[in-house]
This record gives C-alpha cells, sequence and structure tokens, in this order.
C-alpha cells in the first residue's frame, strides 16, 4: 500500500513537470523559408488593480517587423483594440492584457496610408501567463501608377517594406514576368517595368524572396489604353464620402437608398435612377474594406 502512494505521488510529480515545461515551450504557428512566426509562453507580472492586492493577469505580446514608422494595428474579431508604431527599422511590438483565448487580426499601414494583408492568429492563452508570439513579418504593400496599360506600355509599381531588403514583383501566372526592386534606406522600393502580355484582366502581387506570404492582389487590365490611378480613382463608383476608398460607409449609403429612387448619383453605379442588386455588385467589385 506504502508502495502504491510513492508511486501516485511520484507519478503526479512527473506530470506536473511535464505540463510546467509544455506551458514555457515554444510551438511555432507559421514557418516557410525565411521566417518562423512562434509563439512562447511564460511568466507574467503581476498587476494592482487599485484598491490592494495584486493579482494576475493572461496576456499576449505580439512582435516582428512591418515598414519604417508603420502603424500596427490589432483587432479581435471586428474591434480594433489597440494601435503601435514601428521603428526606422519597421520594428514593432504590444503587450495585450486578456484573460480568454481569441483570434488576433493584425495589418500595418504604412506611412502613406497603404495597408498591407491581414495576418490571422488563433491564440490559447493561459492563466496568469504571457504568450509571447514573435518572429512576426508583413508583406510589403503595393500600389501602381495605372489600372489599366496599353499593350507593351509602362508601368510603375511601389510600396513600402523593410529597408534595403529585396522586393519580388510578379505577375500571377506567368511565370516569366518576375521583376526585382530594393528599397531604400526609409523602406520605399519602386520598380518601373514593361508589360507586354495579351489582352487580359492581371493580378499582381509584392512579396520577398523565398517568403510565402504576399502583398495584396493588384488587378491590372492589359488593353489598348492606358489609364493612370489618379484619374480612375478620382470618380470609384460607390465612393460617397470622396476618400478613395470603398468601404462599410459607403456601404451603408447604398443600403439606405436600396429599392428608392432618386438616389444620390455615387450610390447608382450603373445610373439607371434606382438602387438594385447590381449597384451591389459594382460595389463589391470596388470594395478595399
Amino acid at each position: 500500500m506504502r508502495i502504491r502512494r510513492i508511486s501516485i505521488v511520484l507519478l503526479t510529480v512527473v506530470l506536473a513537470l511535464f505540463f510546467c515545461t509544455r506551458s514555457a515551450s515554444a510551438l511555432t504557428l507559421i514557418e516557410d523559408a525565411l521566417q518562423s512566426v512562434t509563439a512562447i509562453v511564460g511568466s507574467i507580472p503581476s498587476i494592482d488593480p487599485g484598491g490592494g492586492g495584486a493579482t494576475t493577469q493572461s496576456g499576449v505580446r505580439f512582435s516582428g517587423l512591418a515598414y519604417p514608422f508603420a502603424t500596427v494595428t490589432l483587432q479581435k474579431g471586428l474591434e480594433g483594440i489597440m494601435t503601435v508604431t514601428a521603428n526606422a527599422n519597421g520594428v514593432f511590438s504590444m503587450v495585450v492584457p486578456e484573460t480568454t483565448s481569441n483570434l488576433f487580426i493584425l495589418f500595418a499601414t504604412d506611412v502613406q496610408g497603404r495597408r498591407s494583408t491581414l495576418l490571422n492568429f488563433p491564440t490559447v492563452l493561459y492563466s496568469g501567463k504571457l504568450t509571447d508570439i514573435t518572429g512576426i513579418r508583413f508583406a510589403p504593400t503595393i500600389i501602381a501608377d495605372k489600372i489599366a496599360l496599353r499593350q507593351g506600355d509602362f508601368i510603375t509599381i511601389e510600396g513600402a517594406a523593410l529597408p534595403e531588403q529585396s522586393v519580388l514583383l510578379s505577375v500571377e501566372g506567368v511565370e516569366d514576368k518576375v521583376f526585382t526592386a530594393v528599397a531604400n534606406a526609409t523602406g520605399v522600393y519602386r520598380i518601373t517595368v514593361p508589360l507586354t502580355l495579351p489582352y487580359g484582366e492581371y493580378v499582381i502581387k509584392t512579396q520577398y524572396p523565398e517568403d510565402t506570404r504576399s502583398s495584396a492582389a493588384l488587378r491590372l487590365i492589359i488593353g489598348t489604353a492606358s489609364i493612370s490611378r489618379i484619374e480612375a480613382t478620382a470618380n470609384i463608383p460607390g465612393d460617397c464620402n470622396v476618400d478613395q476608398r470603398v468601404t462599410i460607409v459607403d456601404f451603408s449609403v447604398l443600403a439606405y437608398w436600396f429599392g428608392k429612387r432618386n438616389p444620390p448619383a455615387c450610390v447608382d453605379t450603373n445610373h439607371d435612377g434606382v438602387i438594385t442588386l447590381v449597384d451591389f455588385s459594382i460595389l463589391a467589385y470596388y470594395w478595399t474594406g
């Protein structure tokens, strides 16, 4: 009986050591040739909320690389809960006190207001522990000087990236159309290239060499005429507040006028004098979020 009690005690100690070790170990969340995002669970200092008696609190810290002086936004679901500014090298870090596991969403906005693609982090939190998610790196931002290109004409692609890092520009589905640019000391990259492609619609993206994560998709039409981005965005269908973006603000105006006659010209995207599902589909095409 005594031997059995000793065995149970030893088993309990072994299991306790096992779980303690696991709670402090690194868990790789995302990994590719150049990037490894890890989550490490460790101790978090006690917090005194005031009124006496310090309490422990769960939390999560996100850190990594964006662009020089970029604004990094953290959302929980659709709710924006925190923003921080990256330093001159693009390094950022933020700590969020949390008590429950959650889906966190991060994106970076460069100094010109161009947004990165979203990064999603389903995060499991432990009571009284800090989950440290490190190694985050946002793909470059992207914009072009034209939305339509005459066959063989030149197009200029630019955006924000890490300082003095190479950026690959590729045309989706066209293997031989890959170009390389290098960001300057302030993180700006710019490349001007000719595109001799068959007529049609194409998607252009940028990314760091050997990185699987790419920029937002940039749609480009190859046709008989070149149309500058400035000319096109001066009157984007559905852009009622004229901020050169189509967002939930514009959608709410469209929804209000649904089925009604004599709507504002900005939401009557097909100019037929009434808001129908056709107008919704056109707004969806120009949606920027």
